[in-house]
């Protein structure tokens, strides 16, 4: 990972390369979530990746429901040509992204979230 990083990114520094060396190393599991989706006469390929959505969301849930500290994650590493051939993706297949699974160490870093009444509209037939 820390190879890759270094050809792609022209800021690399000791310290992110650090970072990236051990990008998989930050929880005891990691599962790498793949859309497969081929062509198929009734399911759109984008139903199919929706699929895999759904899948990496309820292991989300299910690590979650089992009293475990569980994060999807699709950084850099997710959409990487050469990181894909590494983990052996065929060309029809795409990373959905990881999912880290631990117990959490440290609390955790909330970010701002949209204020739900900007972004949720009541629809009533007229």
């Amino acid at each position: 990972m820390a190879e890759r990083y270094s050809k792609i990114e022209s800021r690399a520094t000791d310290g992110s390369l650090k970072i990236e060396a051990g990008r998989f190393l930050r929880a005891p599991v990691v599962v790498g979530v793949v859309s497969r989706a081929l062509p198929h006469p009734k399911i759109p390929e984008f139903e199919q990746l929706l699929s895999a959505a759904a899948a990496a969301m309820n292991i989300l849930h299910a690590a979650t429901a089992l009293g475990f500290a569980a994060v999807w994650v699709t950084e850099w590493y997710a959409y990487d040509v050469e990181i894909a051939q590494a983990l052996r993706l065929a060309e029809h297949e795409k990373m959905i992204g990881f999912i880290y699974i631990g117990t959490r160490t440290v609390p955790n870093d909330e970010r701002p979230r949209p204020v739900i009444e900007d972004i949720v509209v009541d629809w009533t037939r007229s």
